[in-house]
């Protein structure tokens, strides 16, 4: 199986983390983007999903050891 480093977020799913990061719902994830929320719920879904993580805290943290949220 690959590591969570071997299946990096795509643009979208950054930007969806980034903002998950500052402490934002789904929902007001979706308004900043401007996707419905359930689109924004799929993508944070993914990426738990996608890093085996089961909390955006950890999914966050991950996120920040792998470099995810810089720039």
């Amino acid at each position: 199986d690959p590591s969570p480093a071997h299946m990096p977020p795509t643009p979208r799913e950054r930007e969806v983390l980034g903002l998950l990061a500052r402490g934002l719902t789904d929902k007001e994830a979706a308004r900043q983007l401007g996707v419905s929320p359930l689109t924004a719920r799929k993508h944070r879904e993914n990426l738990l999903r996608k890093t085996r993580t089961h909390k955006v805290a950890a999914l966050v943290a991950l996120a920040v050891r792998q470099g995810w949220l810089s720039g």
